[in-house]
């Protein structure tokens, strides 16, 4: 294991300590966000506005590299505080390149739909979160938020998806589409 892995397996024991003492106390903190933390987000979607079919992913992965390593530093520093920051941290390492990275995204989210049961994007990097690690294993996702491209048509498709884990109401509940609205995403991404 790598240093860089280490840190990252050890953030994400700290990530759950810490949801296990925020819901222990019930403690709620404030949903303003940090200014760097914020930044960083912003970043990390300004990245992705061309289009899945017009982004450079070598250049933006090496972009994403380097905000993990700055997330990482802020959570290091203490600097995580609010439901927003942890949301904002778990969209950047949503974005890495490792199972761990995805593994911290899901630990992350979790923090901050805890803190703030609301925060609809949080609920949704959870569910993202837990469909890339089922990805990454080579096991179908739950909720159906991960897409590829065929290697044979070059279009965009849901990657396999077991219908009886997750029902329509929880992925509504979740914040994020049922399986015929992910179809006709997929239609309109594919013209």
């Amino acid at each position: 294991m790598t240093k860089l892995e280490s840190m990252k397996a050890s953030a994400a024991a700290s990530v759950v300590l810490g949801t296990v003492l925020l819901l222990a106390c019930h403690t709620v903190v404030a949903s303003s966000d940090g200014q760097d933390m914020a930044k960083i987000a912003a970043a990390d979607q300004a990245d992705r506005t061309s289009g899945p079919n017009k982004i450079d992913w070598d250049v933006v992965g090496k972009r994403d590299a380097a905000r993990c390593a700055e997330v990482m530093q802020l959570l290091g520093s203490g600097q995580m505080r609010t439901a927003e920051d942890f949301s904002n941290a778990a969209l950047v390492f949503q974005h890495g390149d490792s199972v761990q990275d995805t593994q911290l995204a899901l630990a992350l989210a979790t923090v901050a739909s805890r803190m703030d049961p609301s925060n609809q994007a949080a609920r949704q990097l959870v569910a993202d979160a837990w469909d890339r690690i089922m990805v990454r294993s080579g096991k179908p996702q739950w909720y159906g938020t991960q897409f590829v491209r065929s290697k044979t048509t070059g279009k965009w498709e849901l990657y396999p998806t077991d219908p009886n884990v997750v029902s329509d109401a929880q992925r509504s509940a979740m914040g994020i589409p049922t399986l015929e609205e992910d179809k006709a995403h997929l239609a309109e991404i594919n013209k």
